[in-house]
Protein backbone atom coordinates (compact mmCIF):
# COMPACT_ATOMS: atom_id res chain seq x y z
CA UNK A 1 0.00 0.00 0.00
CA UNK A 2 3.01 2.44 0.84
CA UNK A 3 4.46 1.72 -2.55
CA UNK A 4 1.95 2.30 -4.25
CA UNK A 5 0.99 5.81 -2.46
CA UNK A 6 4.64 6.48 -3.29
CA UNK A 7 4.66 5.39 -6.77
CA UNK A 8 1.59 8.15 -7.28
CA UNK A 9 3.04 10.94 -5.35
CA UNK A 10 6.67 10.30 -7.37
CA UNK A 11 4.49 10.24 -10.98
CA UNK A 12 2.69 13.41 -10.29
CA UNK A 13 5.75 15.05 -9.11
CA UNK A 14 7.16 14.24 -12.45
CA UNK A 15 3.78 15.23 -14.12
CA UNK A 16 4.08 18.50 -13.04
CA UNK A 17 7.77 19.64 -13.75
CA UNK A 18 7.24 19.54 -17.48
CA UNK A 19 8.95 22.76 -19.28
CA UNK A 20 9.48 23.87 -22.26
CA UNK A 21 10.21 27.15 -24.64
CA UNK A 22 8.66 28.63 -27.35
CA UNK A 23 10.88 30.46 -29.36
CA UNK A 24 10.91 32.91 -31.87
CA UNK A 25 13.49 33.26 -34.41
CA UNK A 26 14.49 36.28 -36.42
CA UNK A 27 13.17 35.56 -40.20
CA UNK A 28 13.04 38.40 -42.86
CA UNK A 29 9.05 39.03 -41.63
CA UNK A 30 9.59 39.46 -37.76
CA UNK A 31 12.48 41.21 -35.57
CA UNK A 32 11.61 39.64 -32.37
CA UNK A 33 13.80 42.37 -30.61
CA UNK A 34 11.45 45.18 -31.39
CA UNK A 35 8.51 42.79 -30.29
CA UNK A 36 6.18 45.03 -28.18
CA UNK A 37 6.51 44.11 -24.13
CA UNK A 38 3.03 43.18 -23.87
CA UNK A 39 3.46 40.04 -26.63
CA UNK A 40 2.51 36.74 -24.81
CA UNK A 41 1.84 33.24 -25.57
CA UNK A 42 -0.80 31.29 -23.48
CA UNK A 43 -1.83 27.70 -23.30
CA UNK A 44 -5.52 26.40 -23.33
CA UNK A 45 -6.81 23.33 -21.59
CA UNK A 46 -9.60 22.48 -20.05
CA UNK A 47 -8.70 24.91 -17.39
CA UNK A 48 -7.99 28.59 -17.32
CA UNK A 49 -5.55 29.40 -20.08
CA UNK A 50 -1.23 29.54 -18.56
CA UNK A 51 0.56 32.75 -19.38
CA UNK A 52 3.68 33.45 -20.57
CA UNK A 53 5.44 36.40 -21.22
CA UNK A 54 8.03 37.03 -23.87
CA UNK A 55 11.46 37.40 -22.66
CA UNK A 56 14.88 38.98 -23.55
CA UNK A 57 15.81 35.74 -25.51
CA UNK A 58 12.63 36.08 -27.98
CA UNK A 59 11.30 32.91 -25.76
CA UNK A 60 7.80 31.87 -24.05
CA UNK A 61 9.01 29.76 -20.83
CA UNK A 62 6.30 27.37 -19.64
CA UNK A 63 7.31 25.59 -16.25
CA UNK A 64 5.46 23.10 -14.13
CA UNK A 65 2.99 22.38 -17.21
CA UNK A 66 0.87 18.81 -16.47
CA UNK A 67 0.45 15.98 -18.66
CA UNK A 68 -1.95 16.74 -21.49
CA UNK A 69 -3.28 18.47 -24.79
CA UNK A 70 -3.21 22.16 -25.07
CA UNK A 71 -3.30 24.84 -27.67
CA UNK A 72 -0.45 27.36 -27.57
CA UNK A 73 -1.67 30.94 -29.05
CA UNK A 74 0.86 34.01 -29.23
CA UNK A 75 -1.19 37.23 -28.79
CA UNK A 76 1.21 39.80 -30.23
CA UNK A 77 -0.63 44.00 -31.60
CA UNK A 78 1.85 43.86 -34.52
CA UNK A 79 1.92 40.57 -35.85
CA UNK A 80 -0.03 37.56 -35.97
CA UNK A 81 1.86 33.81 -35.24
CA UNK A 82 0.10 30.13 -36.20
CA UNK A 83 -1.69 28.07 -33.59
CA UNK A 84 0.34 25.36 -32.10
CA UNK A 85 -0.93 22.34 -30.64
CA UNK A 86 1.20 20.66 -27.99
CA UNK A 87 1.02 17.47 -26.06
CA UNK A 88 3.16 16.59 -22.82
CA UNK A 89 2.99 13.09 -21.65
CA UNK A 90 5.45 10.62 -19.44
CA UNK A 91 6.85 7.90 -21.25
CA UNK A 92 9.28 4.81 -20.48
CA UNK A 93 12.50 6.33 -21.48
CA UNK A 94 13.60 2.53 -22.37
CA UNK A 95 10.93 -0.50 -22.73
CA UNK A 96 10.65 -2.07 -19.83
CA UNK A 97 13.20 -0.20 -17.57
CA UNK A 98 10.65 1.57 -15.44
CA UNK A 99 12.06 4.95 -15.46
CA UNK A 100 9.52 8.43 -16.63
CA UNK A 101 10.23 11.15 -18.51
CA UNK A 102 8.62 13.92 -20.24
CA UNK A 103 8.06 14.09 -24.00
CA UNK A 104 7.03 17.49 -25.74
CA UNK A 105 5.31 17.28 -28.99
CA UNK A 106 4.22 20.04 -31.02
CA UNK A 107 2.38 20.29 -34.24
CA UNK A 108 0.94 23.06 -36.15
CA UNK A 109 -2.65 23.62 -35.94
CA UNK A 110 -6.19 24.90 -37.23
CA UNK A 111 -8.78 26.49 -35.96
CA UNK A 112 -11.95 25.99 -36.66
CA UNK A 113 -10.86 22.41 -37.84
CA UNK A 114 -10.93 18.82 -35.85
CA UNK A 115 -8.39 18.96 -32.67
CA UNK A 116 -7.02 15.42 -34.20
CA UNK A 117 -6.10 17.59 -37.57
CA UNK A 118 -2.67 18.08 -37.09
CA UNK A 119 -0.38 20.04 -39.49
CA UNK A 120 3.92 20.39 -39.80
CA UNK A 121 5.77 19.46 -36.40
CA UNK A 122 7.49 22.14 -35.29
CA UNK A 123 9.64 20.14 -32.26
CA UNK A 124 10.13 17.05 -30.17
CA UNK A 125 11.99 16.51 -27.02
CA UNK A 126 11.94 16.04 -23.56
CA UNK A 127 11.98 18.39 -20.58
CA UNK A 128 13.07 21.87 -21.54
CA UNK A 129 12.78 21.25 -25.23
CA UNK A 130 12.24 24.36 -27.66
CA UNK A 131 9.28 24.83 -29.74
CA UNK A 132 9.51 27.03 -32.73
CA UNK A 133 6.95 29.64 -33.29
CA UNK A 134 6.44 31.40 -36.89
CA UNK A 135 4.92 34.31 -37.87
CA UNK A 136 2.34 34.63 -40.68
CA UNK A 137 1.95 38.40 -41.38
CA UNK A 138 1.54 41.35 -40.16
CA UNK A 139 -1.37 43.18 -38.53
CA UNK A 140 -2.50 46.71 -40.28
CA UNK A 141 -4.90 48.60 -38.58
CA UNK A 142 -5.44 51.24 -41.15
CA UNK A 143 -5.99 51.26 -44.66
CA UNK A 144 -3.58 53.02 -46.65
CA UNK A 145 -5.14 56.37 -48.67
CA UNK A 146 -4.71 55.86 -52.45
CA UNK A 147 -2.98 58.96 -54.53
CA UNK A 148 -4.52 60.26 -57.47
CA UNK A 149 -3.97 58.17 -60.45
CA UNK A 150 -5.25 58.68 -64.36
CA UNK A 151 -4.43 55.63 -65.40
CA UNK A 152 -7.27 54.60 -62.53
CA UNK A 153 -10.11 55.99 -65.15
CA UNK A 154 -9.04 53.33 -68.08
CA UNK A 155 -10.38 50.64 -64.97
CA UNK A 156 -13.82 52.23 -65.46
CA UNK A 157 -16.26 50.36 -67.79
CA UNK A 158 -18.27 53.77 -68.60
CA UNK A 159 -15.40 55.39 -69.52
CA UNK A 160 -14.33 52.84 -71.62
CA UNK A 161 -17.28 53.18 -73.86
CA UNK A 162 -17.34 56.53 -73.42
CA UNK A 163 -13.79 56.67 -75.22
CA UNK A 164 -14.94 54.00 -77.60
CA UNK A 165 -17.77 55.65 -78.59
CA UNK A 166 -15.89 59.22 -79.49
CA UNK A 167 -13.53 57.14 -81.20
CA UNK A 168 -15.78 55.48 -83.70
CA UNK A 169 -18.09 59.00 -83.83
CA UNK A 170 -14.80 61.38 -84.78
CA UNK A 171 -12.95 58.67 -86.77
CA UNK A 172 -15.51 57.24 -88.94
CA UNK A 173 -15.40 60.00 -91.74
CA UNK A 174 -11.63 60.56 -91.63
CA UNK A 175 -11.69 56.50 -92.10
CA UNK A 176 -14.37 56.76 -94.73
CA UNK A 177 -12.24 59.52 -96.34
CA UNK A 178 -9.12 57.31 -96.70
CA UNK A 179 -10.97 54.36 -98.19
CA UNK A 180 -10.64 53.42 -102.09
CA UNK A 181 -13.60 53.71 -104.02
CA UNK A 182 -14.30 49.47 -104.21
CA UNK A 183 -14.27 49.30 -100.32
CA UNK A 184 -15.98 52.20 -99.70
CA UNK A 185 -18.82 51.42 -102.26
CA UNK A 186 -19.10 47.27 -100.35
CA UNK A 187 -19.17 49.37 -96.72
CA UNK A 188 -21.97 51.70 -98.28
CA UNK A 189 -23.84 48.46 -99.72
CA UNK A 190 -23.18 46.82 -95.94
CA UNK A 191 -24.39 49.89 -94.25
CA UNK A 192 -27.68 50.03 -96.55
CA UNK A 193 -28.29 46.75 -94.89
CA UNK A 194 -27.26 47.69 -91.34
CA UNK A 195 -30.25 48.50 -88.64
CA UNK A 196 -28.43 51.97 -88.78
CA UNK A 197 -30.56 53.09 -91.74
CA UNK A 198 -29.82 53.33 -95.48
CA UNK A 199 -28.24 55.82 -97.37
CA UNK A 200 -24.94 57.40 -98.02
CA UNK A 201 -25.47 60.11 -95.00
CA UNK A 202 -22.75 60.74 -92.83
CA UNK A 203 -22.30 57.32 -90.42
CA UNK A 204 -21.44 59.48 -87.39
CA UNK A 205 -24.63 61.42 -87.88
CA UNK A 206 -26.71 58.28 -88.53
CA UNK A 207 -25.08 56.64 -85.42
CA UNK A 208 -26.57 59.62 -82.99
CA UNK A 209 -29.77 59.65 -84.97
CA UNK A 210 -30.32 55.81 -84.48
CA UNK A 211 -33.35 54.75 -82.54
CA UNK A 212 -32.02 51.45 -80.68
CA UNK A 213 -35.32 51.02 -78.62
CA UNK A 214 -37.69 51.02 -81.95
CA UNK A 215 -35.21 48.81 -83.81
CA UNK A 216 -35.48 46.03 -81.11
CA UNK A 217 -38.86 45.96 -81.15
CA UNK A 218 -38.75 45.60 -84.46
CA UNK A 219 -40.59 48.85 -85.69
CA UNK A 220 -40.25 50.71 -89.38
CA UNK A 221 -39.03 54.16 -89.48
CA UNK A 222 -42.80 55.11 -90.02
CA UNK A 223 -43.52 53.07 -86.83
CA UNK A 224 -40.78 54.78 -84.87
CA UNK A 225 -41.83 58.54 -86.23
CA UNK A 226 -45.61 57.92 -85.11
CA UNK A 227 -44.52 56.67 -81.89
CA UNK A 228 -42.44 59.97 -81.76
CA UNK A 229 -45.89 61.93 -81.40
CA UNK A 230 -47.23 61.88 -84.51
CA UNK A 231 -50.56 60.16 -84.47
CA UNK A 232 -52.41 58.43 -87.68
CA UNK A 233 -54.99 60.30 -88.91
CA UNK A 234 -59.10 59.38 -87.19
CA UNK A 235 -60.68 57.24 -90.17
CA UNK A 236 -64.56 58.48 -90.64
CA UNK A 237 -67.04 55.63 -91.57
CA UNK A 238 -68.84 56.55 -94.68
CA UNK A 239 -72.88 55.54 -94.19
CA UNK A 240 -74.73 53.86 -96.57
Amino acid sequence: MRSSIFFLASLATLTSAARFLIHIPSNPLVNPSILPSSTHATLQSHGPPITAYLTRSNSFMFQNISAGSYLAMIHCRDYSFEPLRIDVSVEEALEGSGDKREVIRAWQTFLGNEWDNKGELRGEGGNGGVIEARPIDAKYYYQERQGFSPLSFLKNPMILMALFSMVLIFGMPYLMENMDPETRAEFEEMQKKSPLGGGTGNPAQQIQNFDLASWMAGKTDTGSARSRGQSPAPQTKKRG
